[in-house]
């Protein structure tokens, strides 16, 4: 028998490395009663059975579920006993179990959310028609994920699809897939559209999709959503806030892009029309050319008619200007000439100068200044002998 001693608080640091030897983590399936929020920072609930009741204690940013008395959940956890010598289970993480449970706290968040406006028409957006780059949030195991790919790439093709792996049930599920998310979203301007998938399943295989973490994370998004979870009469908190929801996973791809054969001969009908259009247009404006040549070679026949009855009108009244202006002129020119000096000097008049200048007066000579007599024909220097002035 072992005699040492121990104090109490040895005990309880015994007690408690023995547990979490044996036991670092473990599940426990129960029933919630006493719940309460302490401080808003810290959650105290017990856990019960029909024979034994055990204490729990969390902190309210590990809890990603509404929860309430009454309800079913199961709990990861460690059992630790208390420096106040009570035994307890620390909880790392919630998930509700039995569908009364999850439908409970599905409509205690969904009206929660509701309420903060984050199933808003309004805040939607459009996600584009033809998307180049797809990021993909699902398991790669799952049915879904392959059924996404084929129908996406027969539909369209040549859609880049970025897939990010993480667990769809569980209680590590809405952490991974919140990750994911927030991974994307560092490079979102590289993606069109966010797509988050799963597969049907139980209420409580769902439930990762109507956790609170989850729902805000797909609020949050930069990158417009799709989300599709479940068969199509699932409705999970998550297709409510996205962008838009989907039916089914299959459903999704067929959101995403659209039907290359439907939009092919959509486009070799759009081209035959134009076509048949164009023709009509090219036709019709044909027809106003032609009549508007027409129209036009008429206006230039009468307007060329026009032109050589005035152009003969005009040619013959320049003539008639013409033989009168050589009449005038040859009047004017006799004129001209019997007016020149020299018609005057032909008549046996003369222009007598001195140093230069024609002398009108003889006032302005004096004896013996020598004189140039200008002549009809030749010049004659002459000297004066005696004036008289009259």
């Amino acid at each position: 028998m072992n005699d040492q001693i121990l104090s109490v608080s040895e005990l309880s640091d015994y007690i408690n490395q023995t547990l979490e030897y044996a036991y670092p983590s473990v599940v426990v399936e129960g029933e919630v009663s006493s719940f309460k929020i302490s401080q808003a920072k810290w959650v105290f609930f017990d856990i019960k059975d029909s024979q034994t009741t055990l204490g729990c204690f969390m902190s309210i940013y590990q809890l990603n579920t509404p929860l309430e008395d009454g309800m079913l959940v199961r709990v990861v956890a460690q059992p630790k006993l208390t420096t106040w010598g009570k035994f307890s289970l620390t909880v790392k993480s919630v998930e509700l179990a039995g569908e009364g449970s999850v439908k409970k706290a599905f409509e205690l968040l969904k009206l929660k959310l509701e309420k903060e406006g984050l199933f808003a028409l309004d805040r939607k957006r459009q996600l584009p028609q033809y998307p180049k780059r797809v990021a993909l949030v699902t398991s790669k195991q799952a049915a879904a994920y392959n059924d996404f790919v084929t129908i996406l790439q027969d539909r369209w093709g040549g859609v880049m699809v970025d897939h990010l792996q993480v667990q769809v049930q569980g209680s590590s599920a809405p952490q991974q897939i919140v990750e994911a998310i927030e991974y994307f979203n560092m490079k979102a301007e590289d993606y069109d559209a966010l797509v988050i998938i799963r597969g049907g399943g139980s209420a409580e295989d769902l439930q990762a999709f109507q956790t609170e973490p989850v729902a805000r994370a797909i609020y949050s998004s930069e990158i417009a959503t799709l989300v599709a979870i479940g068969h199509e009469d699932d409705i999970s908190l998550a297709e409510l806030v996205a962008d838009l929801r989907a039916a089914t996973p299959t459903d999704a791809a067929r959101l995403l892009v659209p039907d290359k054969k439907s939009v092919i001969s959509q486009l070799e009908a759009s081209i035959s029309l134009q076509s048949e259009l164009t023709l009509k247009i090219l036709q019709r404006e044909s027809d106003k050319l032609t009549r508007f040549h027409n129209s036009l070679r008429f206006v230039i026949d009468s307007a060329v008619s026009d032109l050589s009855s005035k152009q003969y009108r005009l040619n013959s009244a320049i003539s008639t200007a013409i033989n009168s202006s050589h009449s005038e002129f040859a009047v004017l020119s006799q004129k001209l000439t019997s007016l020149s000096p020299q018609s005057v000097l032909d008549r046996g008049y003369a222009v007598v100068s001195y140093e230069g200048r024609s002398v009108s007066s003889s006032s302005t000579l004096k004896n013996n200044d020598s004189i140039m007599v200008q002549l009809a024909q030749g010049k004659l220097t002459a000297k004066i002998i005696e004036i008289d002035p009259k």
